[in-house]
């Protein structure tokens, strides 16, 4: 019989942060843990608010049998913070990527993607594995966002036989093998913990009310939530006797600006503030469209939680929603993301829902067989599985 593989899986953060990339971490090591030997590890750099909950960490960590801790030294200078490994504790990750086959971490900050470098070097026997999970580039040329990536591709493509590659954008795929070997990249769809959404919610929307739901980050320069309310508050103001109610969830920098156009229009918008992981399918539930306003994203799991959920989706373009979404009529793109065009699509779905009923409800049943099909986190699991078992022959 053949001896288990040894995987060490890294995320660069805190599991506390909750955003994709914990998330993913926490699930990806779950899901492995009956076929591998599974060491989970984060680290103590929290970019804000703890978004993920104790709860749902000690749950997912129940199941795996190693879950270990790398330190930084964190500084704040106004409001930069400054991260730096002890190094003590490059010491001891060196240790754990010597008692394993295989590490799988994302890229990071320049100085984290060095170390990996570095313990590549001394690690021969170790295969590492590395994630880009964030988009690839920024929108403004000389970003300082765009700079760091470009070095990350740099420097790994130095010694990019030390390494294989992974990304959840068969786009970003395309690009990465611009810099490395085909045959060691690898485009995996990042699959989603579908547990929560698996009961028919169709029964759950009411014939009343439109409900549309926004979950997510409240700023406008990522995810264009400025302009999202204020073509929100021109369907109000034009359409007054319209049925339709707003709903949003997660926190950020226009929070105030939110709360200022529920206190104006209270019959038509609800601010809910931040909804933890385990509770926001409740929310989803009630609702019947998603309005996803990103100005850049590789994939969008509040899509799929959307799509699991029975709701048709309104979208901008980006990298991951047309990979998910292009050419499924339960998908609405925004032409530009402006405003205007946003009136004018809410309008569209508006009639859609009040003239063809069943049409739109019959949109909404076939989202859900759609994520379920193709964006559950056991398809990602297997796939792992596959790739993981394919690298320890290589």
């Amino acid at each position: 019989m053949e001896e288990k593989l040894n995987i060490l899986i890294i995320n660069p953060l805190a599991l506390e942060n909750g955003r994709g990339g914990e998330i993913s971490s926490l699930e990806l090591a779950f899901g492995l843990q009956d076929f591998f030997n599974i060491t989970l590890m984060d680290t103590n750099i929290l970019l804000g608010k703890r978004l993920l909950s104790q709860k749902i960490i000690k749950k997912k960590l129940i199941k795996i049998n190693s879950y270990k801790r790398m330190r930084f030294a964190i500084f704040k200078f106004f409001s930069k913070v400054f991260t730096f490994p002890y190094p003590l504790e490059i010491l001891k990750l060196n240790k754990e990527i010597k008692n394993n086959d295989i590490v799988y971490t994302s890229t990071s900050t320049i100085k984290i993607d060095l170390v990996f470098i570095f313990l590549s070097l001394i690690n021969r026997n170790t295969k590492f594995i590395i994630g880009f999970r964030k988009p690839l580039y920024s929108e403004k040329l000389f970003s300082l966002y765009n700079f760091k990536y470009r070095c990350s591709l740099l420097f790994f493509s130095l010694l990019k036989k030390r390494f294989y590659f992974h990304t959840i954008s068969f786009h970003a795929k395309k690009f990465l093998e611009n810099f490395y070997n085909p045959d060691k990249t690898f485009h995996i769809i990042h699959g989603v913990d579908l547990d929560d959404f698996s009961i028919d919610t169709i029964k759950e929307k009411q014939d009343e009310v439109l409900n549309f739901i926004y979950v997510g980050y409240l700023d406008d320069i990522h995810k264009g939530v400025g302009i999202l309310l204020n073509g929100i508050e021109k369907v109000i103001e034009e359409y007054p006797n319209f049925n339709i109610f707003f709903e949003f969830c997660g926190e950020g920098p226009l929070e105030s600006k939110l709360v200022k156009l529920q206190k104006i229009y209270p019959s038509f918008i609800k601010y809910n503030g931040y909804i933890s992981n385990e509770k926001i399918s409740e929310y989803y539930k009630r609702n019947d469209v998603l309005l996803f306003t990103s100005r850049r994203e590789p994939f969008g799991r509040v899509i799929i939680e959307a799509l699991a959920s029975n709701l048709v989706i309104i979208c901008t373009k980006t990298i991951g929603t047309v990979e998910i979404l292009k050419n499924k009529k339960f998908a609405f793109f925004l032409r530009k993301l402006n405003s205007d065009v946003i009136r004018e699509k809410i309008y569209f779905i508006y009639k859609l829902w009040k003239e063809q009923k069943l049409e739109f409800r019959r949109l909404q049943a076939a989202t859900k067989i759609y994520a379920f099909q193709n964006y559950s986190s056991t398809e990602e699991i297997n796939i792992f599985r596959k790739l993981f078992n394919n690298i320890r022959k290589m």
